[in-house]
């Protein structure tokens, strides 16, 4: 490789990196927002993702939605208060472990997280619609990338 060559991969690598670290501030700003603001009035940004996770996950405890949505368990257990009052979810003793307590998503539930979809979908495929199928598939594995590396420290 030449000199030229190399030094262009090296700037390239410190882009990612720094474009990572905007990337991981951008979320924390957006989490930081969503304490306790409502997006377009109905939900916060956590109860989304907590519902997501939910969804992949039906059936799950407050601890794996938790995890799954990479919330604090407690802040997920004070906001299923909220959810179950607003009946988009139930909690119910396990019955095959009755130590557990399972949440699921209503009927009421799932129409209002198949509505945040829609939104978000929309908005994603909007803000990606000119870059080209081949810069997609590169990013998505960079990031796979990035995820690995991160998850083997």
């Amino acid at each position: 490789m030449s000199a030229a060559a190399t030094d262009r991969r090296a700037a390239a690598l410190i882009a990612v990196r720094e474009e990572f670290g905007c990337l991981l501030g951008a979320e924390r700003r957006l989490r930081g927002r969503d304490q306790h603001d409502k997006v377009d009035g109905d939900l916060t940004v956590a109860q989304v993702r907590a519902l997501f996770a939910l969804d992949q996950h039906d059936g799950a405890t407050a601890g794996e939605i938790a995890e799954a949505a990479r919330l604090s368990p407690a802040s997920v257990t004070g906001m299923l208060d909220d959810l179950e009052r607003d009946g988009i979810v139930t909690r119910a003793r396990s019955d095959t472990d009755r130590r557990r307590v399972v949440v699921t998503l209503t009927d009421e539930g799932r129409t209002v997280l198949a509505k945040r979809r829609r939104r978000w979908v929309k908005r994603w495929e909007a803000a990606m619609a000119d870059i080209p199928e081949r810069d997609l598939e590169a990013a998505a594995d960079v990031m796979r990338r990035i995820a690995t590396l991160l998850d083997d420290l």
